[in-house]
């Protein structure tokens, strides 16, 4: 007997909450989406011709809805959450999860509370080549991890939220919480800080962060060093071993996200990125020095 498809509904559909929105569609009744305008109206009749536009108290409100998605300003995002908890709801909340982690700490006893998956949106730790080089990594152990990105743009958000969060969110998924952490370079452009550099210390590792997104060159890369010397790579679909592609995954990290979250809220095994693990991250934030803000 085939299982029944979990009824959802998603919060926000801007640039990245269209993204996720096809991907909920895929795999669930998307039944509602909801819009501060109507600026959407016409993309979601195209794209989504069965989900219905409703306020966030409408679908709030659905006994029949389970899981929804939250793709909005991070600042809205501890209210908005914690009211579809309330609700009984299962919520995944694009990262970071809330502003503070006093915020998600809460959310994640109140979640844990009324028996609901919570999960961050950190993308990066679901992508098949990530956890290839995870699993290596655990395996032989690394002396250094260095995360490297170069981009133009995306500077609608502070850096920290919109890029830095993807790499804590790494080193704590590797390691958990550093013994120290420090801001070694943080230069303005665009906004009052458009590169930033962070370096965190663990016992057994030491994992570095670079982020430019004034260049014009466009990269993103995950080096680790293994304690035997062997030098991984992950770029883009690719893992490298020295120059050697050792393993390749097209499959995209969004797609295996929200899969991982429907399963879960199904009744499946608990994300990764559930429960507090969004506030772990957002710690980690705040050992950092406070974060940047507005246009320079």
């Amino acid at each position: 007997m085939e299982q029944k498809r979990l009824k959802t509904a998603i919060i926000g559909v801007g640039r990245w909450g269209k993204n996720v929105a096809r991907e909920l569609a895929d795999v669930s009744e998307l039944a509602y989406f909801a819009s501060e305008s109507d600026k959407n109206d016409a993309w979601a009749a195209t794209a989504l011709p069965q989900t219905r536009r409703a306020s966030v108290e409408e679908i709030s409100a659905d006994a029949v809805v389970d899981a929804v998605a939250i793709a909005t300003p991070v600042a809205t995002h501890e209210k908005i959450a914690r009211r579809f908890l309330e609700a009984g709801k299962h919520v995944f909340v694009e990262k970071p999860l809330t502003e503070t982690s006093a915020e998600a700490y809460a959310l994640a006893a109140l979640a844990q509370e009324k028996g609901r998956i919570l999960m961050t949106g950190y993308t990066l730790l679901y992508h098949p080549v990530y956890q290839e080089l995870k699993r290596l990594i655990q395996e032989k152990g690394a002396t250094r991890i260095e995360c490297t990105w170069k981009k133009h743009g995306t500077f609608f958000d502070i850096i920290e939220n919109a890029l830095l969060t993807h790499h804590l969110s790494i080193a704590y998924d590797l390691y958990g919480m550093p013994e120290s952490a420090s801001v070694t370079l943080r230069e303005a452009g665009e906004t009052v800080c458009d590169r930033i550099e962070t370096k965190f210390a663990y016992k057994q590792c030491e994992f570095i962060s670079k982020i430019d997104r004034l260049s014009e060159e466009k990269a993103h890369t995950i080096e680790a060093t293994l304690i035997d010397g062997t030098k991984l790579r992950w770029d883009d679909t690719k893992l490298y071993k020295g120059e050697e592609v050792i393993f390749e995954s097209t499959e995209t990290s969004l797609t295996q996200e929200v899969r991982v979250f429907i399963g879960a809220a199904g009744g499946g095994a608990i994300p990764r990125t559930a429960g507090d693990f969004g506030a772990h991250v957002l710690k980690i934030h705040e050992m950092l020095a406070p974060p940047t803000a507005g246009r320079a």
